[in-house]
């Protein structure tokens, strides 16, 4: 009888230990979604620090013909997986966890206004594989809807051309399957300066086109949200903001961002270089770095609400003309992040103003720079 108890015992271990002749999981099962409990985002039971990379084009990408990655849509930036791969790869290597990653309007649907036949089926497919490439390597993807948007399309009339050519697509390709972060609905449409310099921040009470501009973007974006939380309802929403504080202003807005999304992102900015959003030159602000900063989180926590805070750029230029060099580079993309951390933010989403990856991350997200 022990002979026999003692073979299945041993028969027992050599099963778990080969998983019983089974596979092992493949990657395709993909990454644990990603939820927000209270302050906190949870990548299946764990708590998740973004520490993220703006992805905006290979490496080895000829920026004088392809600046942005167009996922095979334009003939002049042919589509190549495999130096997105070592890429990831990289990044990987120097703890990044997160992509974020922009889908043109035209590229991903909303050229159909101009050519009825025009496909998408080709980026998508693209995108999948640049999702599954992420998520071999441990790698979430935020993706930013509605990049290159017209920006003088936010009336009520232009929401179905919005939804049905670009956001339905999309968000009803990627509905429910991993390796997202969240859904980054637009990128800085509190910044209206396309449509009139004075309005490069909607918050601008001093010049009076600026508050309707504001009210109209605010519903546009609550309605692109309602409509993804309908296709996709699982997944966390955000709004990347140039200034964190249009989450609760204009005051007297018709509604309150800060009300709609399930996190808080938006971008950080000195006053170098001049043409971005400049917290440092901002009559909000105006305290420099990392004070601009630390108010901006503060003052979302300060509203009660309980949600994930994520700095989704954060950048400084180097190089000729910059007021930094690599060092400086270094050190305040640390005291960034150390800000971020100190304040219970989320994590944060550099800006790759540095296309070589030895500088950008760097070393920041690796233990031991902790």
């Amino acid at each position: 009888m022990k002979h026999l108890i003692a073979c299945a015992l041993l028969c027992m271990l050599l099963c778990f230990a080969a998983a019983c002749g089974a596979p092992a999981p493949a990657a395709s099962e993909g990454l644990p979604a990603v939820a927000a409990r209270g302050e906190q985002l949870l990548a299946g039971r764990a708590v998740l620090e973004v520490r993220g990379v703006n992805y905006i084009h290979p490496t080895n990408a000829d920026l004088a013909k392809c600046s942005a990655l167009q996922f095979g849509a334009d003939g002049n930036c042919p589509w190549e997986l495999a130096p997105i791969a070592a890429d990831f790869e990289h990044l990987r290597a120097l703890g990044v966890n997160t992509v974020r990653v922009f889908l043109n309007y035209y590229v991903f649907g909303g050229a159909r206004a101009a050519d009825p036949n025009y496909s998408m089926a080709q980026p998508l497919a693209h995108l999948d594989e640049l999702i599954a490439e992420a998520g071999k390597r441990g790698i979430y993807v935020l993706p930013v809807l509605l990049a290159k948007y017209p920006q003088d399309r936010f009336h009520p009339n232009d929401y179905a051309t919005a939804l049905d050519l670009h956001v339905r697509p999309v968000v009803q390709h990627l509905a429910g399957k991993p390796g997202l972060l969240a859904w980054d609905l637009f990128n800085e449409i509190d910044l209206g300066g396309p449509v009139d310099q004075r309005c490069w921040d909607w918050d601008n009470a001093d010049f009076p086109l600026c508050f309707p501009l504001a009210n109209e973007r605010l519903h546009f974006i609550k309605a692109i949200h309602d409509e993804v939380k309908r296709l996709d309802p699982v997944r966390l929403t955000t709004v990347s903001l140039g200034f964190g504080k249009n989450y609760f202003r204009p005051e007297r807005a018709d509604l309150r961002l800060a009300d709609v999304v399930d996190v808080f992102s938006f971008h950080y900015y000195d006053d170098d270089p001049y043409d971005s959003g400049r917290y440092a030159a901002h009559w909000y602000y105006g305290q420099g770095f990392p004070a601009d900063l630390r108010r901006a989180l503060d003052e979302l926590r300060a509203l009660g609400l309980a949600k994930p805070m994520l700095v989704s750029e954060l950048g400084f230029p180097t190089g000729a003309g910059a007021k930094r060099g690599s060092a400086e580079l270094a050190r305040d993309l640390q005291l960034g992040l150390q800000t971020a951390r100190d304040a219970q933010a989320s994590g944060v989403v550099l800006w790759p103003f540095q296309a070589d990856y030895t500088l950008l991350p760097g070393d920041i997200f690796t233990p031991s720079a902790r």
